[in-house]
């Protein structure tokens, strides 16, 4: 079998291709000519006619094993045998993990030299515009990375880089608190109904609202990405440090917060309240199923209000009102959920059914009484 890459060792494939060889008990013959007291050990020209390498490059590699402890040079003579990798590997291992440490501690003060290099010295230049894929999209990761606490954004089209999961769970997995706001657009692609899932999973805090009005980035409340066109050919936004600045593009984004649909599943999902009769202005205007309440509709049994006051809702159900609360269509919703129209359409039929409601307007309402949105 052959062994893995120990290039995070820095031991290139042909230093493992020696290593192999030595390890397998090579110097077994030669042990044997004195008697077996001890295995010699095969020498560098040994070794070099077993992996199929000149001479010099076979030494090379058995001296870079040597100075890992991974191999040591038999007394007396020319042969070299394996230290029990069981302990030397492990060994090895460990040390470069130290080193990793070391310089991960020096990260602060690689970024302070950055910074500090960079930092405007005019009040003028604390705002600045960028134009650009490139350059929006150098920011926006500068930002990724920067943040050390808190992170918030607004994500809406159009896009100028392509998503980088990665990176956000990094900043995750050090503490950052992550928050979202997207927009019913955000997830009109196959599939990114669940990418949003895939994220809330690894601790982003997401809600939806119908739309946005500019991209945003915010990193520790102290730098701030936002946008100042959406031509997707010629991106322009504006990189500000000024902390007046900032804040009010804090404070936009909070309001935005409170007034979106939580994602279901997400952290914090549930603490925010919709506001439907903003979601049924937009249904009525959008699609004649979004009209508006009708004088006279179902009224629940109390069989029905017991039933729902006990039970909570489905993680089905919960997308699918998130997304009617965001006021998604219905060829969106369908396709993020992965049914076709008529199964949704059947779906939330049901759903007013059992909500006792005659349209979304009203089983809106009815699921933000019962805690449900």
């Amino acid at each position: 079998m052959p062994l893995p890459s120990f290039a995070a060792l820095g031991i290139d494939d042909v230093a493992v291709a020696v290593y192999r060889h030595v390890v397998a008990g090579a110097g077994a013959e030669a042990g044997a000519e004195d008697g077996g007291r001890a295995a010699a050990g095969p020498t560098a020209a040994a070794v070099a006619r077993a992996v199929h390498l000149d001479e010099a490059t076979a030494l090379a590699a058995l001296e870079r094993l040597r100075s890992l402890g991974l191999v040591q040079r038999t007394a007396g003579g020319e042969g070299y045998g394996a230290v029990d990798p069981r302990v030397a590997v492990p060994a090895v291992v460990a040390a470069r993990a130290d080193e990793l440490v070391e310089v991960r501690a020096a990260v602060p003060e690689l970024g302070e030299l950055f910074d500090e290099g960079r930092r405007p010295h005019d009040a003028d230049q604390l705002t600045r515009v960028v134009v650009g894929h490139a350059a929006v999209g150098d920011w926006y990761s500068r930002l990724e990375h920067r943040a050390t606490t808190d992170f918030v954004a607004f994500d809406r089209p159009p896009y100028v880089v392509a998503s980088n999961e990665s990176t956000q769970r990094v900043a995750l997995g050090r503490g950052v608190r992550w928050r979202a706001v997207y927009t019913v657009a955000s997830i009109s692609a196959d599939g990114s109904w669940q990418g949003v899932h895939r994220l809330g999973a690894d601790g982003e805090e997401a809600r939806i609202t119908h739309d946005l009005p500019v991209k945003l980035a915010v990193a520790d409340r102290r730098v701030a990405l936002v946008s100042i066109g959406h031509d997707p050919e010629r991106p322009e936004a504006l990189v500000t440090e000024s902390e007046p600045l900032v804040a009010a593009l804090y404070d936009l984004f909070e309001a935005r917060w409170r007034g979106a649909s939580p994602v279901p599943g997400t952290p914090g999902a549930g603490r925010a309240a919709v506001d439907w009769a903003s979601v049924a202005a937009r249904l009525a205007a959008a699609s004649p199923s979004g009209s508006a309440p009708v004088p006279g509709g179902a009224v629940p049994s109390r069989e029905q209000e017991a039933r729902l006051a006990t039970r909570p809702p489905t993680p089905a159900e919960r997308d699918l009102l998130a997304l009617v609360a965001a006021g998604a269509t219905d060829d969106v919703i369908a396709g993020q959920l992965g049914i076709s129209s008529r199964t949704l359409r059947r779906r939330l039929h049901a759903l007013f059914d059992e909500l006792g409601a005659s349209n979304r307007f009203h089983a809106g309402v009815e699921a933000a009484r019962r805690g449900w949105v």
